[in-house]
């Protein structure tokens, strides 16, 4: 058997993906993964919670009808339409043309794309429910955790969250999936903190929004659709992510300036430290970080709730240096729209670094309030003085920014 109960009458009849290194081409996933799916049994119909990954459509198939045939399932909820969640939805409407598609109110086009055909199908918004016959699920559409069509589904009678992505891990050990049962829990967590990060992280508002949606629900069970299921001490993960939610640029008391730096002689350090003192003469912190020196993840953090971003660079062969480069390819994890921003360097040729550097900005949608700056060689006094002056005019706008 590779199902489970879970409750009376709900069983997990998900997918085990152990040997999984790579999640979604950028993810890595040390401890592999499960594609979690829940079947649920009321007296009078019956759903099945996610449709799986195409490749595994076989043993998926196996799995559910270990509980239930097929052809017997009334509903399947798609909480969410990423490939890992709906690619066996085609296979299911093959063994079962008369499935009611339950989804969210911006995912229809989503769920068309995936069928292309007919499809019996309708959209669900918050409150929402549908009556299994003692087993009551309602929904909750929670936007961008962490696609446009994400809802949340809730079973009533047993205060059983079924949150999608949210709430979740790439974490796979053996046998066992409940939270309290793991061998290895350390890992896990760190799994949890770490799937946090690598996805959940840009969407701290809507994160604080869809906690507010269930504040009211008792939850004694979180079912993801990833990971181990949260049976013992839900809250404690609930918590933590309303914590790293708040953990937002806009939610800090003091406004802050991250001065990110790379410096190849020395010289663009003189810069930072000469546009630090400038920032901190508003009244605004302003906190130095050498991309060079420092992990990712330490500069990430630091960013993350920092109201004001400057980046200096050097320029390498007309181009930003690997630190440089390596730091906004991690921006991906941050929401970095309309965040403040500017760009400086030294440079001894042309100087495209901070070229280089305001165009990705640019592109991601930060906000330049002021032109970049940049020297050439080792900077004189004269460009010291300037270089303050332009920190102070930068910490002004952070000042009057809404």
């Amino acid at each position: 058997m590779n199902s489970f109960k879970v409750a009376d009458n709900v069983h997990w009849v998900g997918v085990r993906d152990p040997e999984l290194e790579i999640f979604d081409v950028v993810i890595p996933t040390e401890h592999g993964t499960t594609y979690n799916s829940y079947l649920v049994q009321g007296t009078k119909k019956k759903a099945l919670i996610e449709a799986n990954k195409l490749l595994f459509k076989d043993i998926y198939v196996q799995t559910v009808e270990e509980i239930c045939p097929i052809p017997e399932i009334d509903y399947i909820i798609l909480n969410h339409n990423e490939p890992d969640h709906s690619g066996c939805l085609p296979v299911l409407l093959e063994k079962n043309p008369n499935i009611e598609v339950i989804y969210s109110k911006t995912a229809k086009t989503f769920v068309d794309n995936i069928v292309n055909g007919e499809y019996n199908g309708r959209a669900v918004g918050d409150g929402d429910v549908i009556d299994l016959g003692g087993k009551t699920l309602r929904f909750f559409h929670t936007p961008f955790l962490h696609w446009p069509d994400t809802m949340f589904t809730y079973l009533v009678e047993d205060k059983i969250l079924f949150p999608c992505d949210f709430l979740g891990a790439h974490y796979c050990s053996g046998e066992k999936i409940f939270n309290d049962e793991l061998d290895r829990k350390d890992d896990a967590m760190e799994a949890f903190k770490f799937y946090y990060s690598m996805i959940m992280r840009p969407y701290k508002e809507h994160i604080l929004k869809a906690l507010h949606k269930i504040k009211d629900i008792e939850i004694t069970m979180v079912c993801p659709s990833h990971g181990p299921i949260l049976r013992e001490n839900p809250e404690r993960y609930i918590e933590w992510y309303k914590k790293q939610a708040d953990r937002y640029y806009k939610n800090m008391q003091e406004r802050r300036v991250a001065i990110v730096y790379a410096t190849a002689y020395g010289n663009t350090k003189m810069l930072a430290d000469s546009i630090k003192e400038g920032v901190e003469e508003t009244g605004v912190k302003a906190v130095l970080l050498d991309a060079a020196a420092l992990p990712v993840g330490e500069l990430i953090d630091e960013i993350e709730i920092s109201y004001g971003l400057l980046i200096g660079t050097p320029t390498l062969n007309a181009k930003a240096p690997k630190p440089i480069l390596n730091l906004f390819a991690y921006f991906v994890v941050l929401n970095m729209v309309n965040r403040l921003a500017g760009a400086f360097g030294s440079f001894g040729w042309s100087g495209e670094g901070v070229k280089v550097s305001e165009d990705i900005m640019k592109s991601m949608r930060m906000k330049l309030p002021i032109e970049s700056f940049k020297v050439k060689m080792t900077p004189s006094a004269e460009d010291l003085k300037n270089a303050y002056a332009w920190g102070r005019d930068f910490g002004m706008a952070v000042l009057e920014a809404n």
